[in-house]
């Protein structure tokens, strides 16, 4: 009865797609809106700068539909004042404002990609933690 209650948590554990987040993606995604992050704060022409964080908010704009299912809202608040602030850097009067902008995404998705790392390794150690004590009660 034992090995049957496991089995069947442990499948639907595995096969459970509606949750699952393609960390690599968004890891992507994550590093593609830093480096854009730094072109912007780097560049010393306006519409450089914007164009730069045009780009990251694409970047951003990704990030949040690949975790629209995880259920982790310091992660996603995160998220959402980072596209906040590149819509303020992008919509900016002047280069000064869009530098500011542009700083405080550039720091903030260094802290998302951190936190994205500390999550797919949770992640991962879950799974294989899950697959080993099953393995080990069979």
């Amino acid at each position: 009865m034992l090995k049957l209650i496991l089995t069947a948590i442990v499948t639907l554990f595995l096969f459970n797609d509606t949750q699952k987040i393609e960390w690599d993606a968004t890891y992507t995604q994550a590093t593609y809106a830093l480096n854009h992050a730094k072109k912007a704060l780097k560049s010393n022409n306006f519409d450089h700068q914007r164009y730069y964080s045009e780009k990251a908010l694409k970047a951003y704009d990704k990030i949040d539909n690949y975790l629209e299912a995880y259920n982790d809202d310091e992660l996603k608040l995160s998220i959402k004042k980072s596209i906040n602030d590149l819509e303020n850097a992008v919509d900016a009067p002047d280069w000064d404002r869009g530098r500011f902008y542009s700083k405080r995404v550039y720091e903030h998705t260094q802290d998302l990609i951190t936190a994205l790392d500390i999550r797919a390794e949770e992640e991962d150690l879950l799974k294989k933690t899950s697959i080993t004590d099953v393995e080990i009660i069979e």
